[in-house]
């Protein structure tokens, strides 16, 4: 049910012959639509910013999927997530991106390798004993951190501009 839904049907139920509402039914109901309707364009306006990275992610959606109600959806399931889920798959994004960019500087494409079979590269793998014991470069709690940072002062430098 949404609002519009419930406005939709009070409205034609009192078009109908069989209900009598009295101008002031017609009154509330105007005034309340015009409420919600002044509401939603205040939310607008206080979540540009979302509105603005809303509409980016929901194009990459429908590039990658090619398909808008899928596309919709997975925004919808997106956003449902707590935000620590983001912080989380961020940090291990983060994570891969700094461990594949170490075993590139060891000669090693992560991208076209999911294991390792040459004994060359095991030699190369071995002189990396150092990186194995920091894997986890960025931690959850600093990676909360940076991004609370980082998305405070963003709303803050962009949040006036329309």
């Amino acid at each position: 049910m949404t609002i519009e839904k419930s406005f939709e049907w009070l409205f034609n139920r009192f078009k109908s012959t069989q209900i009598k509402p009295c101008k002031f039914d017609f009154e509330c109901i105007t005034f309340l639509a015009e409420w919600v309707n002044r509401q939603k364009q205040i939310n607008k306006q206080q979540n540009v910013l979302f509105a603005k990275l809303y509409c980016y992610v929901f194009i990459q959606e429908i590039n990658h999927y090619k398909d808008i109600p899928f596309a919709k959806k997975r925004m919808n399931d997106i956003l449902k997530f707590p935000l620590d889920l983001h912080y989380e798959k961020f940090a291990q994004k983060l994570n891969d991106l700094e461990f594949n960019k170490y075993l590139y500087s060891k000669g090693i494409n992560p991208e076209s390798k999911h294991y390792i079979e040459y004994p060359d590269e095991i030699e190369k793998l071995k002189e990396c004993t150092d990186f194995f014991k920091n894997v986890n470069k960025w931690t959850l709690e600093e990676v909360t951190k940076s991004l609370d940072a980082t998305i405070t002062e963003s709303i803050n430098n962009f949040n006036n501009l329309q």
